[in-house]
C-alpha cells in the first residue's frame, strides 16, 4: 500500500511564512528522501472570514497557494515522488485547460502525476467569480472532455453545461494514456462517473476500527463496476484522512491501527493530512514520523 503526505498550502496573512516556496520545497523532497510514495495538493482560492471550513477563520480570511503552479515547482525539485491533487476543484477551470494542465504536469515530473479531481467543494464561487450552477451536471461533461483528450488527444463534446467541439491535446504527456485520472466520489453519480471515465477511485476514510462508512463505499463501488460491466480489479482505491503520527491528540496507535486497517481493504494509496502545530519545523517532524509509519507496509 502506498503512503502520501498531504501538503498544505492554507494560511491567513500573518501565517503566510509557514508555506513559503521554500518551506513547502522542504517538506516534500523530506518526503521523497524518507520514502514516502507520494505528495497531494488541495485545490482551493480562498476561505473568506466565518465561512464554514476546518480551514477557514472566524475573523481574518485564509488564502491558499494556486495548486497546479505549486505543482509544478514541486515536481521540477523532486526526482521520485509522486506529485498529485487530492482533488483539483472542477468548477475552477474548463475542463480542457484541466486536461492539458496535468498533460504538462506529467511532462515536467517524467511520469509522476496523478490528476485527482472532483466536482468540487468550496465556499469562495462567489467570491472569485466560479459559475459552479448545475455542479453535477457540469463535473460529468467535464470528466467526458479531460478523459478524452488525455486518453485520446482529441474530443468532441457539445454539452449542456461545457463544450469542448474538435478539441485537440497536441502535446501529449510522457505516458501514453496519459496520467491517473483519480476521480472523489462518494455518491452514486459521481461514482458511475469513477467507473466510467478514472482509473482510481477517491474517497475518505475515518478513525474507525471497522471502517464501517468506507466498507459501505466500497460495497456500492463494487456494485457500480458490476452493473457497467467494468471489472473491479482495474479500478484503483485511494483514500484521504487525518493521521496523528506526532501523537498530538493521542492516536498515533490508532493511526498505526487505521492503516493497517486500509491495507486489509484492499486500499491501494493513502493519502495522510497529518495533525500539526500549524508550523513548518511540525510539519517537516511529521513527514519523518509518517514515514515510521508508513515502513510497516
Amino acid at each position: 500500500m502506498r503512503i502520501g503526505y498531504a501538503i498544505d498550502l492554507h494560511a491567513t496573512a500573518a501565517g503566510g511564512r509557514e508555506i513559503e516556496w521554500e518551506r513547502l520545497r522542504e517538506q516534500v523532497t523530506l518526503a521523497e528522501y524518507v520514502g514516502l510514495d507520494i505528495v497531494v495538493l488541495p485545490d482551493h482560492l480562498l476561505y473568506p472570514a466565518g465561512s464554514d471550513s476546518p480551514y477557514a477563520d472566524k475573523d481574518v480570511a485564509v488564502g491558499v497557494w494556486e495548486s497546479t503552479t505549486v505543482a509544478a515547482a514541486l515536481a521540477a525539485a523532486t526526482t521520485s515522488i509522486g506529485i498529485g491533487h487530492s482533488m483539483m476543484n472542477a468548477p475552477y477551470r474548463p475542463p480542457a485547460l484541466v486536461a492539458n494542465i496535468a498533460a504538462t504536469l506529467d511532462s515536467i515530473s517524467g511520469g509522476r502525476y496523478s490528476l485527482g479531481i472532483g466536482s468540487g467543494n468550496s465556499m469562495d464561487y462567489a467570491e472569485v467569480g466560479v459559475d459552479a450552477s448545475d455542479r453535477a451536471l457540469r463535473f460529468a461533461e467535464a470528466l467526458q472532455i479531460i478523459h478524452g483528450l488525455l486518453k485520446h488527444g482529441r474530443v468532441d463534446l457539445v454539452g449542456t453545461r461545457v463544450r469542448a467541439d474538435g478539441a485537440e491535446l497536441v502535446l501529449r504527456s510522457p505516458r501514453a494514456d496519459g496520467p491517473p485520472i483519480v476521480v472523489a466520489a462518494g455518491g452514486p453519480k459521481s461514482m458511475e462517473l469513477a467507473v466510467r471515465y478514472g482509473d482510481a477511485w477517491n474517497g475518505e476514510f475515518a478513525f474507525d476500527d471497522e471502517h464501517t462508512v468506507l466498507r459501505q463505499r466500497l460495497a456500492d463501488l463494487t456494485r457500480t463496476c458490476e452493473r457497467l460491466e467494468r471489472d473491479p480489479a482495474t479500478l484503483r482505491l485511494t483514500v484521504d484522512g487525518g493521521v496523528d503520527p506526532l501523537d498530538l491528540r493521542g492516536k498515533r496507535d490508532a493511526t498505526r491501527k487505521v492503516l493497517h486497517g486500509l491495507a486489509d481493504l484492499g486500499i491501494d494509496e493513502v493519502r495522510c493530512y497529518p495533525v500539526t502545530a500549524n508550523t513548518h519545523e511540525s510539519r517537516m517532524r511529521a513527514i519523518t514520523a509518517l514515514a515510521v509509519l508508513a515502513s510497516d507496509f
